[in-house]
């Protein structure tokens, strides 16, 4: 679970809003179930704006940096550096990927009926070049197809299906 706030200096206050940053994330890393931290810093509209991201390893291990006396002394003391509330954000990170075989399976999909299609239409046209350029023709066909058409049609299909059977 990551954990975001975004903090807008006052004027002149820059350093000092990146070293309370630093010192974030120093007392941070050394909560149970830490995993990173990121620092972003951008100037908007004259003044330093940062981003502190803090991701853990579970929502309670999260819970407890959010909950502990040492952060608050910290988001105290960045309150004097600062103006307005700090804009904070809780992103959960995504669960494990989709398995091997249900990728292998939309690609197999989304590449199927072109291939079909352009073997039944381009097989005879094809026939008299060599194995390399013909390969080379056909992929340069149905790649793009695949990729910009076909597997995002099964997603989208898939997408449908899913939610249709909530």
């Amino acid at each position: 679970m990551m954990v975001a706030a975004t903090r807008r200096a006052l004027p002149h206050h820059g350093a000092e809003l990146a070293r309370w940053a630093s010192e974030l994330c120093r007392t941070a890393s050394g909560f149970p179930g830490h995993l990173s931290n990121d620092v972003t810093r951008r100037h908007v509209r004259g003044s330093v704006q940062l981003t502190v991201a803090v991701t853990f390893d579970s929502a309670s291990s999260a819970s407890a940096w959010e909950n502990s006396p040492e952060r608050a002394a910290l988001v105290a003391a960045g309150d004097a550096l600062t103006e307005g509330e700090p804009m904070a954000t809780a992103l959960v990170l995504p669960g494990p990927g989709q398995s091997r075989l249900r990728t292998a399976t939309v690609v197999w999909a989304g590449l199927f009926p072109f291939a079909l299609v352009l073997n039944v239409l381009a097989a005879a046209p094809l026939a008299g070049l060599h194995v390399v350029p013909r390969t080379l023709v056909t992929t340069v066909v149905l790649v793009p197809l695949a990729v910009y058409v076909g597997i995002p049609a099964v997603q989208g299909v898939l997408r449908w299906a899913a939610t249709r059977g909530r």
